[in-house]
């Protein structure tokens, strides 16, 4: 009787060699793929994210200022660094009190920008013309209402700079009578010693910070001469920024550049 033996061969080394050089090959062309996908799906998300940044900024900065009659530009809200570095403050000048030689003026830029609303039609409006003899000159007119914007550091993110905001109406009471946490009341009449400065929150780190502010964007960098806002003729506010998403490692950028005019 006869017995047939079969014997199974293994796979010799070069064989396996083969094999292993193809797949390689074949996964040396695929992973970019799909890392590059990745990337792209990433980037699209964040690009989304700055464009509802943006909407919301822009929407928010138009809509108050067709109510408002006039702006200021300061410096900054407060002593602080700018987020390339540069210390900045409200106190431009560096005289110790906050007042019309502060403000930036045509050409100039900012982190901090005031929409100011007033009732009298008749208000002097060279209040804000830019010529210090003319600061102030009005008793009868009566603010009652002042928006600011401005770029601090970002309360919620470390090493980040956000864009706060404040609204006095949002601090409306009873009637007519506004009180505010900074501790002044609205209307107020403006006199020979009320001047929009003494308006403002104290430009402190905590106040520029505070949880009662809310974050229209949360990291960004300003490009008016590095600044955010930039005064163009003492009547339109140019807005120039740029946004950024995504963490260190993965950066997602884009830019707007808008202007506003107060007409109130």
């Amino acid at each position: 009787m006869n017995l047939s033996t079969h014997h199974s061969r293994g796979y010799t080394l070069t064989e396996i060699m083969i094999v292993v050089t193809i797949f390689g090959l074949v996964m040396a062309g695929v992973i970019p793929f799909f890392l590059m996908n990745l990337k792209s799906q990433f980037a699209g998300e964040q690009k989304l994210l700055i464009n509802g940044d943006i909407r919301k900024v822009t929407n928010q900065m138009v809509e108050n200022a067709r109510e408002a009659n006039s702006f200021v530009i300061y410096q900054a809200f407060c002593a602080q660094n700018r987020w390339d570095g540069v210390a900045e403050t409200r106190d431009a000048d560096g005289t110790g009190a906050v007042n019309f030689f502060d403000r930036m003026q045509n050409g100039a830029s900012g982190d901090f920008v005031v929409l100011i609303y007033y009732s009298d039609p008749y208000f002097d409006t060279r209040f804000y013309d830019g010529n210090a003899s003319n600061n102030p000159t009005i008793s009868s007119g009566i603010v009652n209402r002042i928006i600011g914007y401005w770029v601090a550091p970002n309360r919620r993110l470390a090493g980040e700079h956000a864009i706060y905001s404040f609204d006095t109406n949002a601090y409306r009471g009873a009637g007519a009578t506004w009180t505010t946490t900074w501790g002044v009341t609205f209307p107020v009449a403006l006199s020979s010693t009320v001047t929009i400065e003494s308006l403002l929150p104290p430009a402190t780190t905590s106040y520029a910070q505070a949880t009662e502010f809310p974050i229209l964007i949360n990291d960004l960098s300003g490009l008016a001469n590095n600044y955010t806002f930039y005064n163009y003729q003492n009547k339109s506010i140019i807005t120039r920024c740029k946004i950024l998403h995504g963490n260190q490692a993965k950066r997602i950028t884009n830019t707007y550049n808008f202007t506003i005019t107060p007409r109130g």
